[in-house]
């Protein structure tokens, strides 16, 4: 794990991105993610996954995406529109967006279909703490999950970190953070 006491937001942001890219055994750790990620009792019991399509360092989504079809759930992806984050169906046609990610185009899924989420970020702390790219997307999005929709963070264990700053009034807590 590694100490962040008195870093601020965006000094962590450029240090946590270069942590990510020395992270060796990429794909065999991302894959040990999945695995992880798939014993829990909240995916497990959840008919839909909102993941993300993994980019520049994070972990690899395809054997995650594949692990979902697998599984019999359906896999959503988010979608960035205007401030926020949409919905998407991730079997659906893609395109790739201003942030260089592909992106579902199809209509939006009501976030009420959404049955657990899975969300990226570039440290993070046990405590469940996200330091994110600094657009606050997912912090937004959250909260407008229904009652019950279990949310985790996921990362590689570098990406852990011992204290970041944080701001209850804007940023949101991942309920657990897996890491491999």
């Amino acid at each position: 794990m590694c100490d962040s006491f008195g870093v601020d937001k965006a000094e962590l942001r450029q240090r946590m991105l270069q942590v990510r890219e020395l992270v060796g055994d990429h794909l065999l750790r991302s894959v040990e993610l999945w695995a992880a990620v798939a014993e829990l009792v909240e995916y497990a019991t959840a008919d839909s996954v909102m993941a993300f399509v993994g980019t520049k360092g994070e972990p690899d989504t395809d054997p995650l995406f594949a692990r979902i079809e697998r599984d019999g759930k359906r896999l959503l992806l988010p979608r960035v529109e205007g401030d926020e984050l949409v919905v998407g169906d991730g079997a659906g046609p893609r395109s790739v967006s201003r942030f260089g990610i592909s992106e579902p185009t199809g209509p939006a899924v009501p976030v009420g279909e959404v049955g657990f989420v899975i969300v990226p970020g570039l440290a993070f702390t046990t405590d469940g703490r996200r330091l994110g790219y600094g657009r606050g997307y997912y912090d937004r999005f959250l909260p407008r999950l229904p009652a019950g929709v279990a949310y985790v963070g996921v990362c590689f264990r570098e990406q852990l970190v011992d204290t970041m700053p944080f701001d209850p009034t804007h940023d949101v807590r991942v309920q657990r953070v897996i890491s491999a």
